[in-house]
């Protein structure tokens, strides 16, 4: 069974895999002119998801807090072994989780609050299929 990656990064999100990558090894010989190269199979694919994390409370200061909060919940999934996840119809298999990292605005700031008191932070996750 899978989990959806709203269950990981909420509802505000897009989800992309990338093209595998081969692992190949390049060798060179004395005497001998260019190389030779072993394939090694295939090392997985990139995962990527973007998206939005809303904070919200009463001041500036507790939304930003609750944003934080969020990306706490987040990170917790780094430590997770692999699974499957779906996102619109597309199943990832066998991923686990490496980085998450929030996004700066053009003015540098990560935490943007909103007209309605929100505060908003962009991120991008990074996953790796094992398959």
């Amino acid at each position: 069974m899978s989990t959806a990656l709203i269950t990981l990064f909420g509802s505000e999100i897009t989800a992309r895999a990338q093209r595998r990558e081969a692992d190949r090894e390049f060798n060179g010989f004395a005497g001998a002119h260019g190389l030779t190269s072993m394939l090694l199979g295939s090392r997985g694919k990139d995962v990527i998801v973007k998206g939005v994390i809303r904070g919200t409370g009463n001041t500036y200061d507790l939304a930003r807090a609750d944003a934080i909060d969020s990306f706490d919940s987040m990170e917790t999934w780094l430590f997770a072994p692999a699974d499957d996840y779906t996102f619109h119809g597309d199943t990832y298999e066998s991923v686990v989780w490496n980085k998450i990292t929030m996004v700066p605005d053009a003015a540098g700031k990560m935490f943007r609050q909103t007209s309605s008191g929100n505060v908003i932070v962009e991120f991008v996750a990074y996953g790796r299929s094992l398959v």
